[in-house]
């Protein structure tokens, strides 16, 4: 994981402690944030190499906040009002969560009894949806940063006024509201191991349920929701922590092959959901590399295999976790592309971790193609 702060968590990183109870298993939830169809109209935007733009939603009630999209600081556009319509440049954006404060608050009942399960330790992952731009590609869900709890804090109205919370947390956006919420669960992160990702995490396919690749998590299913979902034990945290730590990437196990295939043994459907392979060889939990030009020596696709199926002559291989280009691709002769060529497969485990943390580098996941 990349943090725009610098401070990813480290391997093994947990904070001791939970209720007064004692401590309790870890668990982390996911919670969909961010400005959407139906809360603002748009969704934010996100470039060709993963970059993004997190938009908050548009404030609902008077506010004390000083910015406006227009005014908003930014990190890859000029200005927010350059991305978003124009009947919101003016308007104030409900800063939620505060990845500069470390702090996530919620009034609406059912977030808010949600967010009170939440311990010392726990894991706060936020996720939104993004539009690319250019928009060459259908919009996709993504994580883009988390909080590590430190604290949460179940709030009436009446301490919303108080001096100690109004000088910790007085600049956030529940505080700023000049009309108090009547109860609120506010989420303290731990500053060093929270914040906004550098790059979004690959989280939905393209029904916008989470991706089979992370069925490990013990959550399948519709990402749609405005309630968060809970991923729970050990191993389910194990395997979080994995993601938001190394991506794709921490998907490519001792078992894990690379298999390079040609471009044209690739199909993708018309809505840009999953690509298909025809390739007996091809097993769950491979990757495949698809080559095309004059001695395969362009890239076309990269992708995991993560369901097999009857297909026309055989079995039909399918990927919903793809980097695919529709043109020009790169060039398979840069230092960390394996030397292959159609009909070829290695199963080096550092090799093929290089190559997928590469793609995620470079790339957002999905098509890419010349408009």
């Amino acid at each position: 994981m990349s943090l725009r702060s610098n401070s990813p968590i480290g391997p093994g990183s947990r904070l001791a402690g939970s209720w007064e109870a004692g401590i309790a298993p870890r668990k982390a939830l996911l919670l969909r944030v961010g400005m959407d169809r139906g809360t603002g109209g748009v969704l934010g935007p996100i470039f060709r190499d993963g970059t993004f733009e997190y938009v908050p939603i548009p404030e609902a009630v008077p506010t004390r906040c000083r910015f406006t999209y227009a005014t908003l600081p930014t990190h890859h556009v000029s200005s927010l009002a350059a991305v978003l319509p124009a009947r919101l440049a003016e308007r104030h954006p409900h800063i939620d969560p505060d990845f500069k404060t470390a702090t996530y608050g919620d009034a609406a009942p059912r977030k808010r009894r949600q967010l009170l399960h939440l311990a010392p330790g726990d894991l706060l992952v936020f996720y939104a949806g993004f539009t690319p731009r250019p928009s060459e590609d259908r919009p996709r869900l993504l994580a883009i940063g988390l909080l590590r709890v430190r604290k949460v804090h179940h709030l009436r109205s009446r301490d919303l006024g108080r001096h100690d919370l109004q000088q910790k947390f007085g600049d956030t956006a529940h505080f700023l509201r000049r009309v108090r919420d009547e109860e609120l669960a506010l989420v303290e992160g731990v500053p060093h191991e929270s914040g906004l990702f550098a790059r979004a995490l690959p989280l939905g396919d393209a029904r916008d349920c989470l991706l089979r690749d992370l069925a490990a998590w013990g959550y399948q299913g519709s990402l749609l929701r405005s309630v968060g979902h809970w991923i729970e034990g050990d191993a389910s945290l194990r395997s979080l922590e994995a993601w938001l730590r190394h991506g794709p990437a921490s998907l490519v196990g001792r078992d894990t092959r690379l298999l390079a295939i040609a471009a044209s043994a690739l199909h993708a459907s018309p809505e840009g959901g999953d690509i298909a392979i025809e390739d007996r060889h091809a097993r769950e939990g491979d990757w495949i590399i698809g080559l095309a030009g004059s001695g395969a020596t362009e890239v076309r696709a990269l992708g995991r295999i993560n369901r097999i199926g009857p297909g026309e002559q055989g079995s039909r291989a399918s990927s919903s976790l793809f980097w695919l280009f529709a043109d020009e691709g790169p060039a398979s002769g840069a230092s960390v592309f394996p030397s292959l060529t159609p009909g070829q497969g290695v199963a080096d485990t550092a090799a093929i971790r290089r190559l997928v943390s590469w793609f995620h580098r470079h790339y957002r996941m999905g098509l890419h193609r010349r408009i």
